[in-house]
């Protein structure tokens, strides 16, 4: 079980961005720092109508790794500021990284941005960690995060106009929307 565990949470290498899985961070005012518990009832209210939700194990305390069939997603809270490099051109966006004092990040371990990006599916795979993102936006979040593409979005109060917000003021978000068969 321990080595599953690993493969989920150990294998992204930050330095190469071809290596990167899909992942959104939301960076927050306050740390929200679930328990296991806590950490399935946030994914059955995001996820809970496509399948069943299994926690699959935790590594260290905020760590979880999160089943609803068939995908598996990691779900990683913690209670200090998130670590980039670089600053933004935008106050909007450059207050949120000044402000932040922890962040919550879902990914979807185990599927390769540059590959998704290949085959056309990276919008779908963002989709479905839209879900969470959806569920959980509040005033709390002060912006959302996408580390394989460098691009933040401000909280400007609800979601959808946030990100209509990072549209109109430049922020190209194509890597959002979902290829048509």
């Amino acid at each position: 079980m321990f080595s599953s565990l690993r493969k989920i949470f150990g294998g992204r290498d930050k330095a190469d961005a071809n290596d990167d899985w899909p992942s959104i961070v939301l960076l927050l005012c306050e740390a929200q720092l679930p328990t296991a518990d806590e950490a399935i009832e946030m994914a059955r209210g995001a996820w809970g109508a496509a399948g069943p939700v299994e926690l699959l194990g935790a590594v260290g305390p905020h760590n979880f790794a999160i089943r609803v069939s068939p995908l598996t997603f990691a779900l990683h809270a913690v209670g200090q500021r998130y670590s980039v490099s670089g600053s933004e051109l935008r106050l909007a966006k450059q207050q949120a990284w000044d402000q932040h004092r922890a962040w919550l990040s879902v990914d979807l371990p185990g599927r390769r941005t540059a590959e998704l990006r290949d085959k056309g599916q990276l919008g779908s795979a963002y989709q479905s960690l839209m879900h969470f993102v959806a569920k959980h936006w509040s005033p709390n979040v002060l912006a959302m995060y996408f580390p394989s593409e460098g691009v933040t979005v401000p909280n400007q109060g609800d979601l959808i106009e946030s990100i209509r917000w990072a549209r109109r003021n430049g922020t190209n978000l194509d890597f959002l929307k979902a290829r048509k068969a």
